[in-house]
Parts: C-alpha cells; structure tokens; sequence
C-alpha cells in the first residue's frame, strides 16, 4: 500500500468533480454571463490612430524614371526569320481552321520556312557568358 498525503484524497475528489461539471455541460451553449464572468465585458477596444511614420503618402514624392534605352537594332536578316518563325505556324493553323487545303508543295514551304527560320536563329546567337544569369543592377 502506497502512503498518500492528506489532501490527495480532496485534490482527486475535486478534479472528479470538475471533470463530472464538464462531461454534464458538454455541447451546452454558454449563457453570456458565464462567459461576461470568465472574461469580462466583450467590449471592442477603442482603434488607435496610425503613427506619421507608417503613412504612405504617394503625392510627396515626384519621382521621374529614366529615359528607356534605345531598342535593339535588329539586322534584316533576322526579322525575317523572326517573321518566318511566328507567321508560318499561324498561317497552317488558320488555314486548317478555315478548311481551305494547301497545295502539298506550299504546306511543305512554310513548315520548311519554320524550320529554316528556326535554325537560323540559333545558328547566329550571341554566346553568353557561362557565369551571367541574367540579373541587372
């Protein structure tokens, strides 16, 4: 037999008792005084207002962004293969959706004009360097 301490014998019939309150309340709805009892008055607490320092005021600043670069000269050579890349699979879907049928020697043209187009770009790109990864500052 194990010795216990005088209140063990009043803590285990409290904590019993405590346990038989809730099993016997549960799925009850709480009345709002218990809950006024348990937490007080649910009153809203009154908004602070914001600090200057986090306001974002857009008009203050007048910012002008730099000229943009001059675009990319672009040699004649590849915008037509540029044209022949994008327009020659356009043209055979639109065909296609019209219905209309090519003469087999035209629909061989423009896959020809893809693939030739194609291959000229790769064949005429700039290396890179190896280490660039495209990030600017």
């Amino acid at each position: 037999m194990s010795e216990e301490e005088p209140g063990d014998e009043v803590r285990g019939r409290a904590e019993e008792l405590a346990w038989r309150d809730i099993v016997d309340g549960y799925g009850a709805r709480p009345d709002a005084e218990q809950l006024n009892d348990l937490t007080g008055p649910l009153v809203q607490p009154e908004p602070q207002p914001m600090p200057d320092s986090y306001r974002l005021d857009l008009d203050d600043e007048t910012f002008t962004p730099p000229p943009l670069p001059p675009p990319a000269v672009i040699t004649p050579e590849r915008r037509v293969a540029w044209v022949g890349l994008v327009a020659s699979p356009v043209l055979l879907v639109i065909i296609n959706l019209l219905g209309y049928s090519l003469p087999g020697i035209l629909g061989v043209g423009l896959v020809i004009l893809f693939i030739a187009s194609f291959g000229y770009l790769v064949a005429t790109m700039a290396p890179r360097d190896p280490d660039d990864d495209g990030a600017r500052v």
